[in-house]
């Protein structure tokens, strides 16, 4: 008979689990309000903040956005690796 070997499943804990969602929403709402509804929104030219249109403003900063929770993502990610090494 053959035996199967069972793969390890990764262990993702609740916390690991809700991190994930939590960010998961974080990056769908930045991306949503780069297209379509947020598009909409921030459709003009005036005013202009720091020099730039409105509507460009709203790009870089939701870019800017999007960066920030890259980091948090990654600093609470690879912290959470350190404990599961020790």
């Amino acid at each position: 008979m053959i035996e199967r070997q069972h793969q390890a499943v990764p262990d993702v804990t609740l916390k690991r689990k809700r991190l994930l969602t939590g960010m998961g929403l974080y990056f769908l709402i930045c991306t949503l309000a780069m297209v379509w509804p947020g598009a909409l929104i921030a459709n003009r030219i005036e005013p202009l903040v720091m020099g730039l249109p409105f509507f460009f403003f709203w790009y870089v900063l939701w870019v800017f956005l999007l960066f920030v929770g890259l980091i948090v993502t990654y600093s609470l990610e690879s912290a959470g690796k350190e404990q599961d090494d020790e």
